[in-house]
């Protein structure tokens, strides 16, 4: 279920949040009712849980296992965004026929309550990281517990570059890490994770892409009508020029 902590910054639950997949991903997710979580070193970003900011040659010796415990934290990403994004239909669909889930923080939330599991939550920061010290970004807002930094967690920045993102966050952590500890005993991680879900309570709308075929529509509302949920579909109008 959610946990809430300061090294992790989870915003305000009425926020509405999209995730964006082909059809065999929302097939998996109805038919499995689990998120898939993915192990943050196989992200395609080699700066993912990585700081190498411009005070890095003074501050690396914090960072030696970086490598290591990017193998310990899996991720799941949604989009921040009251509205559709045309860069993320187009960023993470590989087909003209896809999807987007519309929901909240806090239907997402409420849709783990049911995991075993802690999952924790935070939007993602974006920092030019050529600019940023270390001692700055512990003293941001966000990161202060009381009047001191602290609460700093390097899988909750990226990158300037990735700003357009505006990515929120769940997070596994899988526990003990072994480097972590004192005379931790080393085990290999594991490759992916899987969390239980409500999925009535996570999905508020399915949105069918907005350069879909006509049969795709068709087909997700018979397979959403088959599995006996009632979501509310639509087809997406972004591209629809109104007379």
């Amino acid at each position: 279920m959610y946990k809430e902590t300061s090294h992790f910054h989870t915003p305000n639950h009425e926020l509405v949040i999209w995730r964006y997949l082909d059809f065999t991903k929302f097939v998996d997710l109805l038919l499995r009712k689990e998120l898939f979580f993915t192990r943050s070193d196989n992200f395609e970003d080699p700066f993912e849980g990585i700081f190498r900011l411009k005070d890095y040659e003074n501050t690396k010796q914090f960072w030696t296992d970086e490598q290591l415990t990017k193998k310990f934290y899996f991720l799941n990403c949604w989009h921040i965004n009251n509205n559709q994004s045309d860069a993320m239909w187009k960023i993470f669909l590989n087909t003209k026929n896809g999807i987007a889930i519309k929901s909240t923080i806090g239907q997402l939330i409420k849709s783990i309550e049911i995991a075993d599991e802690d999952i924790f939550i935070s939007k993602i920061y974006y920092r030019d990281y050529d600019k940023v010290t270390f001692n700055e970004l512990m003293f941001e807002e966000q990161n202060k517990i009381g009047s001191r930094g602290g609460g700093l967690n390097q899988f909750s920045y990226k990158r300037i570059s990735f700003e357009h993102e505006k990515e929120l966050r769940l997070y596994y952590i899988d526990m003990p890490i072994p480097h972590a500890i004192i005379n931790g005993i080393p085990r290999e991680p594991i490759n992916h994770k899987r969390i239980n879900i409500t999925v009535e309570e996570l999905i508020a709308e399915v949105v069918i892409a907005p350069f879909a075929d006509d049969w795709f529509k068709d087909l997700v509302e018979e397979i959403i009508a088959r599995l006996n949920f009632n979501f509310k579909i639509s087809k997406s109008e972004l591209y629809n020029l109104k007379s």
